[in-house]
């Protein structure tokens, strides 16, 4: 319980509650309140972190035992290797078929051998004893196996008079002569399927329940700094109580390291052992193999981006003249790196302002991201000094008077963060900074900054240049023309690619080892789709050109195009709303109204709804002008 002790000349000293606190600051001091009622609600940060944790333990132990069993196939295999092959008489043979969801085979056999003049009996027919249906390995096996069935006999000294065949082979480890099997053969199929358990339940069930930790860690580290400084918000986070502010990177970020060596360990050996058991130059579908090896190139290459950030230039921080950066003033400070970087042209620092937009519907909730204002400014090598703690990179940059505040605005739903990056052209080094924005009783005065809506009038043709448009302007600041190219969605096209050779090999290998007929319609038909789109956005473009009188709208894709004329006495009005969410971040349309009510898309593409707003005030203006 929160208390305060009230001190009045001539009373004794009174211990308050929360609620009487509260009734004694008054609405006089609400947003002070409200901070506190934030302090309030983190404390369920703990719970909701241990909750995570307990809901992935299952996943952990599950995908722990899964990849056990992946190893233990390797292991299993490499120690046969060295085993004795020797004759051995089935006695029985039997195919067992397991109905359920799907069905699923098993060959089962007994046998017996002699080894070092003993004799001995064997019932395993290969490692991994259970059922499956992955390729017709079980059906095959069987089928060899009936075709040595000699039934029991009494001596393996007189085999004509007992009626027996020719007698098949087991092998049989030396040390331990009673372990045996009938086949060691690697199955690349079946690792290949286990794999994919392998690669997912340990790493989302080690992701809960680390993530689980950590946030747990997190809230109580944030909840006694909030009750410590109740009234600074930009003393809330530990990294901004600091004497300096490290590179913002999530627990997700470190964990990608952990999965790029845990997903070497299961794919590299899958590759390798496949090719020295010759199944490549044998079985041509292994070659879908590499499917692995391409998905396991995508953490690969982001945790190499890092490790390469940090051989050249350390852990850069980002040291602050003055906490918080208040709106109206400017952020002003250094970027300390370790080492100097390798420059290739001036470096470009950018701050930016980002806001979440959390909605929910039933037990849904999803994120949205949208960049609300942004501002760049390039930094030359000569500028770089050295000092005591490594070499600094001065940033100065001043922020608009409406800028909104870091953290949670008064609609729960709306959160702001502020993000300072560095950039270095020709490098991996792009570190980012979450930096405090606060209004404060000693905020300098405003300096003469245009607004958000204003800034993102002012630099309409850059911000659009910036999201892949080509826009071109008259003297009047009216658009001419608008190009919204072919292929511009570069990073959501390149992940849909991976993705999609990726799911297109699992759907041939789902194919090819007969697996239940929902999958084998599923699969193929979802990568087709998925197919369809990336050629659609590789090939799709629209042009928008405008005069006096109207525009015309032409859109394109491939060879095929079609355009359409609207004149100025047609068009009721123009607006923005978001047509797509991609990885968190919302994309922008800006659409015309036609007097029959059609809506018509003119420009899509844009990350950001303030350039779509003022893009659309803009076509507005245009709309109303004389020829």
């Amino acid at each position: 319980q929160f208390s305060r002790t009230r001190h009045t000349e001539g009373a004794t000293p009174v211990d308050l509650s929360w609620q009487d606190f509260t009734r004694f600051v008054g609405p006089a001091n609400q947003k002070a309140q409200q901070r506190m009622r934030k302090i309030k609600s983190n404390e369920s940060g703990t719970l909701s972190g241990g909750c995570l944790s307990l809901f992935g333990l299952p996943f952990l132990i599950a995908g722990l035992f899964v990849a056990g069993l992946y190893f233990r196939g390797y292991s299993d295999w490499w120690r046969a290797r060295a085993w004795v092959e020797v004759p051995c008489w089935i006695e029985s043979t039997e195919l067992k078929v397991n109905h359920g969801d799907s069905t699923t085979y098993q060959a089962l056999a007994s046998y017996r051998y002699e080894y070092a003049g003993r004799l001995y009996q064997g019932d395993r027919v290969t490692f991994g004893q259970g059922s499956d249906n992955i390729g017709d390995f079980q059906r095959k096996a069987h089928r060899e196996l009936a075709g040595h069935v000699v039934g029991k006999a009494k001596g393996l000294e007189d085999p004509e008079n007992n009626g027996m065949r020719k007698p098949f082979r087991c092998y049989v480890n030396p040390d331990q002569p009673n372990d045996s099997v009938l086949y060691r053969v690697f199955r690349w199929q079946m690792q290949a399927f286990m794999a994919l358990f392998a690669l997912t339940f340990p790493a989302v069930g080690a992701g809960l329940v680390a993530g689980g930790i950590v946030a747990v860690r997190m809230a109580k580290k944030d909840l006694a700094l909030k009750s410590t400084y109740p009234e600074q918000p930009w003393l809330w986070k530990s990294d901004w109580a600091g004497s300096s502010i490290p590179e913002s990177l999530s627990p997700w970020h470190k964990a990608l390291f952990f999965y790029t060596l845990w997903s070497g360990l299961v794919i590299l050996p899958l590759i390798g052992v496949t090719a020295m058991s010759g199944a490549f130059l044998t079985d041509d579908h292994a070659s879908f193999l590499f499917g692995f090896v391409l998905a396991w190139c995508i953490p690969a290459w982001f945790s190499l981006r890092r490790f390469r950030q940090l051989l050249a230039v350390g852990s850069p921080r980002f040291e602050m003249t003055q906490i918080p950066a208040t709106p109206g003033g400017a952020l002003d400070g250094g970027i300390l790196l370790a080492r100097p970087p390798s420059f290739r042209g001036d470096a470009e620092v950018g701050l930016m302002c980002i806001r979440q937009l959390t909605t929910k519907s039933g037990d849904d909730k999803t994120t949205a991201t949208e960049t609300i204002w942004r501002h760049t400014q390039q930094v030359p090598m000569d500028q770089i000094t050295h000092d005591v703690s490594g070499f600094r990179l001065p940033v100065s940059i001043a922020l608009p008077t409406d800028a909104p505040e870091s953290g949670a605005s008064d609609n729960p739903a709306i959160t702001h963060t502020w993000s300072l990056r560095l950039t270095v052209p020709g490098t991996v080094i792009r570190p980012m900074f979450e930096v405090p924005v606060f209004r404060t009783e000693h905020s300098p005065p405003a300096a003469a900054v245009p607004s958000i809506r204003e800034s993102g009038s002012a630099d309409l043709p850059v911000l659009l240049t910036a999201r892949q448009l080509r826009a071109e302007f008259d003297s009047r600041g009216f658009p001419t023309s608008i190009v919204c190219p072919a292929a511009r969605y570069r990073g959501l096209i390149g992940f849909l690619i991976v993705f999609d050779l990726v799911w297109t090999a699992v759907a041939v290998f789902l194919i090819q080892s007969e697996a239940p007929l929902v999958f084998r319609i599923v699969w193929p038909f979802s990568a087709a789709v998925i197919w369809l789109i990336v050629l659609y956005q590789l090939l799709h473009s629209r042009k928008v050109t405008f005069d006096g009188t109207g525009l015309e709208i032409s859109n394109q894709v491939g060879p095929w195009a079609r355009a359409v004329r609207i004149e100025k006495s047609q068009i009721v009005g123009f607006n923005h709303d978001t047509n797509m969410t991609s990885n968190n971040i919302s994309f922008y349309r800006v659409r015309l109204e036609n007097v029959f009510g059609k809506k018509m898309t003119l420009v899509d593409g844009i990350t950001e709804s303030t350039t779509a707003a003022a893009l659309a005030d803009r076509l507005g203006e245009w709309r109303k002008s004389q020829p």
